[in-house]
C-alpha cells in the first residue's frame, strides 16, 4: 500500500522540493558528462586552429624565402606579430634547419635557438605533431610543420602554440556559462518548487496527498454505502462520479451495452436521465421513468462553476421500494385511526355508563348495555356472516366506527362474501387499498349532505380473483383530474399529498390486477379493483 512507503509521508512542500533537487542532480551529472564532451571539443579546435595557423605561416612567400637564404629581416616578424593578433594565438616562431629563431613574441630571444631542441627536432624529418612542453612564455600546446622551399626541400620549421594559461581562461569561458546556468536552474527551481507547493496546497485547500487519497477512499466507501444509485456526469458525457448502486439499477433494469466505457456514460443511459437537464438548463426532481418496465425515481441537480453548468449529479432509486415504503406507512396510518376510532366509541360509551351509574339510574344502564349489546351483536353478526377473514371483519368494523364519528356512514354490500386467509402481504395490500379508497371516499364527500360509502368486497371461486368496490356519493371528479389520478404526487387536497392511489396503482401492477375509476360531476365516483387470486385450500 502507498501508505507505507516513505515518499507517501512527505508533505507537498518537501516532495516537490525533492523533485527539484533530484532533476538539478540529474542535469548536473548530464552537464559534468556535456562539459567533458566540450572540453575534448575544445582542445580538438585548439589543435586544429594551430594546424591551420601554422601551415599557412609556413607557405608564405617572404617566410619561405627569409629562411631559405638564411637572412633576417623584421618583415617575418611583423607578419608572425599581424598573425598573433589577427588569431588570438600565443605564439608564431619561425625556425631555420639550425632551430635558431627568425621571430618570437620576446624579440630578445630572436636569433638564439629554439627552447627546446628535442621537440623541435622531430619535425626535421619533415613531419608535423603536436606537443606540450614548457617554453620561454611558460607552459605551452604547440604545432610543429615543416618549410618547404619551391625545390620541396626543408629549409625550416613553423611552431605555433597556445600559453597553457590562455587555454584555461578560454575553457573557463564556456564552463563558466554552463555552471551560471546550472546554479540559476537550482536557484530558480527552488524558488518554483515552493511556490508551486504553496500554490497547490491553497488549490488542495491545504491537504496533503496521502490526505487526498484518504478522502477519495472514504467517498468512495460512503457513496457505495448510499442506498441510491448515484452519477454525475458533464454535457459531454464524460463520467464524474458513480457508486455501485448505480451500476446494479442499470443492470436490474437491462440497459444494453456497457453502461460506462473509456470513462464516458452510455448514449442511450445518458438521453434516459440527462438529456432533459441538458436541453432545459432544468433539474427535475421526482420523475419516475420507466426503462424495460423497471421503475425509477429520478431526482437530477445541475452543477454550476462560476456560473456555468459543469455537469449534473443525479439520484436513482427503486420505485418498488419507494412504493413499499409509502404502503406500509399507510397501512400503518389505517390502522392507528382504526383503533382511535374504536378507542373514543369505548371512551363514549363508558363516560355514558358512569354518567347513569352517577345519576342512580341503574334501569337505564342495563337498558343501555343491552341495547349496546344488541347492536353489537347486529352488526358483528353480519360482517362476521359475510366476512371470514377475521383481519378484514375487524378492519371493517373499525373502519365503520371511525366514519361514523366523522358523519360518514359506511355500507357493506350485502352480496359481500370473503374467504377466510391467512394473514399475509396479498391480505395486507388489501387492506391498505380499502383503507385508502375508503379515506378517500370520505374526503369527497366533505361538502355533500348526504355522505355515504358502500363497500363490496367479494372472491369468486370459479373466477379466482378479489374484487373490490367502493362507491361514494361525493362530488365527484372532472375529466382533467380523472387523466392524473393515478399520478404520484398529484392531488386537489393540497402539497405531500397524493400517494394513496398511486400506492393502490402498484399494489395492483404486483398482482397483475386491474383498477378502475368511473365518476361524474355532483353524483359521486366508483373505484373497483381486480386482483386475481388462486387458493390452495380453505385455510389459506
Amino acid at each position: 500500500m502507498i501508505e507505507n512507503k516513505w515518499l507517501a509521508k512527505l508533505s507537498l512542500k518537501k516532495m516537490t522540493i525533492l523533485l527539484v533537487l533530484t532533476s538539478a542532480i540529474v542535469s548536473l551529472v548530464a552537464s559534468s558528462l556535456l562539459n567533458l564532451y566540450v572540453l575534448k571539443r575544445e582542445h580538438n579546435v585548439v589543435k586544429e586552429k594551430l594546424a591551420s595557423i601554422a601551415r599557412m605561416v609556413a607557405k608564405d612567400p617572404r617566410v619561405i624565402n627569409e629562411v631559405d637564404n638564411d637572412s633576417y629581416s623584421s618583415a617575418i616578424q611583423q607578419f608572425t606579430l599581424e598573425v598573433m593578433e589577427s588569431s588570438g594565438v600565443s605564439f608564431v616562431v619561425v625556425l631555420n634547419n639550425d632551430l635558431i629563431r627568425k621571430s618570437h613574441p620576446d624579440e630578445s630571444v630572436i636569433g638564439k635557438p629554439f627552447s627546446n631542441i628535442e621537440d623541435a627536432k622531430k619535425s626535421l624529418n619533415g613531419t608535423e605533431h603536436f606537443s606540450r612542453e614548457e617554453g620561454v612564455l611558460g607552459e605551452g600546446t604547440r604545432f610543429f610543420t615543416p618549410i618547404w622551399n619551391k625545390e620541396g626541400k626543408q629549409v625550416g620549421i613553423v611552431c605555433v602554440g597556445f600559453v597553457q594559461q590562455t587555454i584555461y581562461q578560454e575553457l573557463w569561458k564556456t564552463q563558466k556559462n554552463l555552471y551560471l546556468g546550472i546554479g540559476v536552474g537550482i536557484f530558480v527551481g527552488m524558488l518554483g518548487a515552493m511556490y508551486l507547493a504553496q500554490q497547490l496546497k491553497k488549490m488542495l485547500l491545504g491537504l496533503e496527498p496521502k490526505q487526498i487519497v484518504a478522502n477519495i477512499k472514504e467517498r468512495d466507501i460512503i457513496i457505495d454505502s448510499v442506498g441510491e444509485g448515484i452519477i454525475a456526469v458533464t454535457p459531454a458525457r464524460k463520467i464524474l462520479l458513480q457508486n455501485l448502486n448505480f451500476t446494479k439499477l442499470i443492470k436490474n433494469a437491462r440497459f444494453t451495452g456497457d453502461n460506462m466505457k473509456d470513462g464516458y456514460l452510455d448514449k442511450d443511459i445518458f438521453s434516459t436521465f440527462f438529456e432533459e437537464v441538458f436541453t432545459t438548463g432544468k433539474s427535475i426532481s421526482n420523475h419516475v421513468i420507466v426503462v424495460n418496465q423497471f421503475e425509477f425515481i429520478v431526482n437530477v441537480q445541475l452543477i454550476y462553476i462560476e456560473n456555468r453548468i459543469y455537469g449534473a449529479v443525479a439520484t436513482l432509486r427503486d420505485q418498488s421500494e419507494m412504493q413499499q415504503l409509502i404502503r406500509e406507512l399507510s397501512g400503518t396510518e389505517q390502522y392507528i385511526d382504526s383503533l382511535r376510532a374504536q378507542n373514543h366509541k369505548f371512551m363514549n360509551q363508558l363516560h355514558t355508563i358512569l354518567g347513569l351509574t352517577e345519576l342512580g339510574k341503574y334501569q337505564d344502564v342495563v337498558h343501555y348495555i343491552r341495547v349496546l349489546n344488541t347492536d353489537y351483536h347486529r352488526e358483528i353478526g353480519f360482517v362476521t356472516d359475510k366476512i371470514k377473514s377475521p383481519a378484514v371483519a375487524g378492519f371493517l368494523l373499525g373502519k365503520a366506527s371511525e366514519l361514523k364519528e366523522q358523519g360518514v356512514k359506511l355500507i357493506i354490500d350485502s352480496d359481500s362474501l370473503f374467504p377466510n386467509m391467512k394473514m399475509g402481504e396479498i391480505l395486507h395490500d388489501l387492506l391498505l387499498s380499502m383503507g385508502i379508497l375508503l379515506d378517500n371516499a370520505k374526503e369527497a364527500m366533505d361538502l355533500t349532505v348526504i355522505k355515504k360509502a358502500t363497500l363490496f368486497l367479494y372472491y369468486d371461486e370459479e373466477e379466482e380473483v378479489i374484487l373490490i368496490e367502493v362507491k361514494d356519493t361525493g362530488i365527484g371528479v372532472d375529466e382533467g383530474t380523472m387523466e392524473r389520478i393515478f399520478e404520484r404526487g398529484f392531488s386537489t387536497k393540497g402539497r405531500a399529498r397524493g400517494y394513496g392511489l398511486d400506492a393502490i396503482q402498484s399494489i395492483v401492477k404486483q398482482y397483475h390486477g386491474i383498477v378502475d375509476v368511473q365518476s361524474e360531476l355532483g353524483n359521486g365516483s366508483i373505484f373497483r379493483i381486480e386482483v386475481p387470486y388462486k387458493r390452495r385450500n380453505l385455510d389459506d
